[in-house]
């Protein structure tokens, strides 16, 4: 197993950190955190949750989109230990026990750069901890790679081949926003244009795009990050989550310069972005003037090819979708087998909403209409809805219609 090496954010305060600071350079402690991370890295986790018990430590990895439980067992008397060690990587105070922190640190696995942040939570007996696992790698996942079907990919890159607009890229927190994000990047991305990011995470690396993100002690806002980007006049700008009113208007102004402006941002579905956007204090006929494209997603977990089972989409089950499914449709359930790890899923699915704008929709917009005027409209001129594409591929075997509507 090869030796991986930690590089400290920052040092906490060694005047208040004393005894606890000694206890979390103990040997074993130490060892015991680097099996922890080192293990759960190697099998592809994204996700390490640390969970206190009342006499235990409960550790939890998430790997394909579940967690799972990690065979490690540390005692009641070595988990506040086992916190403060990360805390102390994270550049955390380790005197705080009773306030939400969070902090960063890196890793290096033989020739890999992994980046990982923390984020502590006081609860009833102890901190509980999880540590977001970023691997820092090229972005070589193309549009064509993300699972769309057949017609929503060609809107989808025709809508991209225009050119110049807000391409809003949304869903919740999760569903992969990025990677598809980075691969609009990649279709509209040419050699002869200049491509600029600002991103809090660097997951992907672009090759020819100048990338930026804010430092955690840095003096200005992410919108002024923004604005700095615009003014260099990019032919392809790609912002990480619009939260607020600066951050949403910046990104617009920068579409208006007829330019490719990809930006992500937290929304349930394509038409609650719109109305997202709008709350943050967005004139309604700006966002009409600019947007160009909203995608939404989510990721669930695809079924094991080998072993999924089908079964009849019956009376009762289309019933309960509200939909009539074509005569002899059939669903699938997971069953396990040794290609899978008995769990009956094998890697993960994306299903998609996809938005494109038409004078009548935008018209509804600007007349601020009601949200599901918008959605009807939108449905009329062709939008296939998230529950729509979901039980599409619950019906190909790809997940089951159960993820499908948990998720929607």
């Amino acid at each position: 197993m090869a030796k991986a090496q930690f590089e400290s954010a920052k040092k906490s305060r060694e005047a208040d950190a004393g005894k606890l600071r000694m206890a979390t350079e103990d040997k074993g402690i130490v060892q015991q955190v680097d099996k922890i991370i080192q293990e759960a890295v190697e099998q592809g986790a994204t996700e390490i949750h640390l969970e206190p018990l009342q006499d235990a430590l409960v550790i939890r990895t998430r790997i394909k989109g579940a967690l799972k439980a990690v065979d490690i067992d540390i005692p009641k008397d070595m988990k506040n230990n086992v916190i403060n060690r990360i805390k102390v990587l994270s550049g955390m105070d380790i005197t705080r026990t009773k306030v939400p922190q969070s902090g960063f640190f890196k890793l290096s696995l033989e020739e890999r750069k992994i980046e990982l942040y923390t984020y502590v939570m006081p609860t009833l007996h102890g901190e509980a901890t999880i540590i977001k696992v970023q691997y820092k790698q090229s972005a070589t996942l193309g549009v064509d790679q993300l699972g769309m079907t057949k017609n929503m990919l060609a809107s989808f890159k025709k809508a991209l081949s225009r050119g110049s607009g807000l391409y809003l890229v949304t869903g919740p927190p999760g569903s992969g926003k990025r990677t598809t994000a980075y691969a609009a990047v990649l279709e509209v991305l040419k050699p002869e244009m200049l491509g600029v990011g600002f991103d809090p995470v660097i997951k992907y690396e672009v090759p020819g795009m100048i990338q930026g993100k804010p430092e955690e002690k840095s003096e200005f806002t992410f919108a002024e990050g923004i604005q700095s980007l615009m003014k260099q006049e990019p032919d392809v700008a790609y912002i990480g989550d619009i939260t607020c009113n600066e951050e949403a208007r910046a990104a617009i102004q920068g579409a208006f310069a007829k330019r490719v402006v990809l930006c992500r941002m937290t929304a349930n579905d394509c038409i609650n972005a719109v109305q997202n956007i709008i709350d943050m204090g967005v004139q309604p006929f700006l966002l009409a003037a600019s947007l160009s494209v909203i995608i939404n997603q989510r990721i669930l977990r695809k079924l094991c090819k080998n072993c999924r089972q089908p079964y009849p989409a019956g009376q009762d089950i289309q019933k309960e979708l509200g939909l009539r499914l074509p005569e002899g449709a059939k669903f699938f359930h997971p069953k396990g087998c040794d290609a899978c790890e008995n769990t009956g899923f094998s890697g993960l699915c994306a299903i998609y909403e996809l938005y494109i704008p038409s004078e009548e929709l935008n018209k509804l917009i600007v007349s601020k209409a009601s949200l599901d005027s918008l959605r009807q409209r939108a449905v009329k001129e062709g939008m296939i809805s998230l529950k729509m594409d979901g039980i599409t591929k619950a019906m190909r075997g790809l997940v089951t219609v159960e993820d499908v509507l948990n998720s929607i």
